[in-house]
């Protein structure tokens, strides 16, 4: 393939691109434009212009590969439909959908699982939730089951759902994560985070502790003290700790995770903001009603700037 050896070498992208439309034009010169070396050109062009940013030509492109792989493989061969779910990342929006349900019905169970989570995720960024959760349980069917793809989508998919279907699939992501990636990962951690919240709001918190201590442990391992996803774990297991009582330990964690997101997000960040707005509540309910009511002018500083 061209692509492999140009980008070893590093030129400058316009001589990539032109690169690649000469070795397009070859291909139709040597072999006809419905030719499956034609269709490979053109693809590759497709996706080199994709990563490059120019979306329209990316466009152009990726049609004409999947209108040589319509004539040359069928409309519903494999490799029709890969190309399909590449000309779906590429199209506008209201045709980005039809044509990844399109590839969603690939015979190759990886290929029709990426469009499905494709979907899923353009559902979730409609705000529409049970249609993300439709395809990405579907996308779950037909992958590996104890692969780290079915993991991450499985994530993804307990985050939308409500808590009693949430929990089995974290609890199942997790196994996977500990035998793929090792007990120390921080996708062990994040997952860990994931399940700590799904208990709690399936008020079942005494079983979140576990968890949440875990995600804090592992993550502030592999990332340092001082990182977000840290702050995010801290905040959790300050959540945790406030619904079983442990109203000391939960105070010294809100504080840690609002010290951390105010020095490396800003004070105006939606998460030091969120932090704010928990510490203040917890103050209010041990009494402390001075206090949150200073953080909570600090937070109204804060969102008017």
């Amino acid at each position: 393939m061209l692509g492999a050896g140009l980008l070893g070498a590093q030129p400058n992208p316009a001589m990539l691109r032109q690169l690649f439309e000469q070795h397009l034009e070859e291909q139709v010169r040597e072999h006809g434009e419905l030719d499956a070396r034609t269709a490979l050109a053109a693809r590759e062009l497709g996706l080199f212009l994709r990563g490059a940013g120019d979306g329209d030509g990316a466009y152009r492109a990726m049609t004409r590969a999947v209108a040589i792989d319509e004539k040359v493989f069928g409309v519903d061969a494999p490799r029709t439909l890969a190309d399909v779910a590449d000309l779906a990342s590429v199209a506008p929006m209201g045709e980005a959908g039809k044509l990844f349900e399109r590839a969603s019905k690939s015979s190759d169970a990886a290929a029709a699982a990426r469009a499905l989570v494709a979907l899923g995720e353009m559902h979730a960024g409609n705000g529409d939730a049970a249609g993300a959760a439709r395809y990405w349980r579907q996308a779950v069917a037909k992958m590996e089951p104890e692969s780290e793809s079915a993991a991450r989508v499985m994530n993804v998919l307990a985050q939308v759902v409500e808590p009693r279907e949430a929990i089995p699939l974290l609890r199942h992501a997790l196994a996977i994560d500990h035998k793929v990636l090792g007990a120390r990962h921080p996708e062990v951690g994040a997952t860990e985070q994931l399940l700590a919240r799904a208990l709690v709001a399936a008020g079942r918190a005494a079983e979140a502790v576990t968890p949440a201590r875990e995600a804090l442990a592992i993550l502030s391992d592999k990332l340092g003290p001082e990182h977000p996803r840290v702050a995010a774990a801290a905040a959790t297991l300050a959540s945790v700790l406030r619904v079983t009582g442990s109203f000391a330990e939960a105070e010294r964690l809100y504080r840690e995770a609002l010290r951390v997101d105010e020095k490396v997000l800003g004070p105006q960040a939606p998460e030091t903001l969120e932090e704010v707005r928990q510490l203040a509540g917890l103050l209010r309910e041990r009494g402390r009603v001075q206090e949150a009511v200073e953080l909570e002018r600090r937070l109204v500083v804060n969102v008017a700037r």
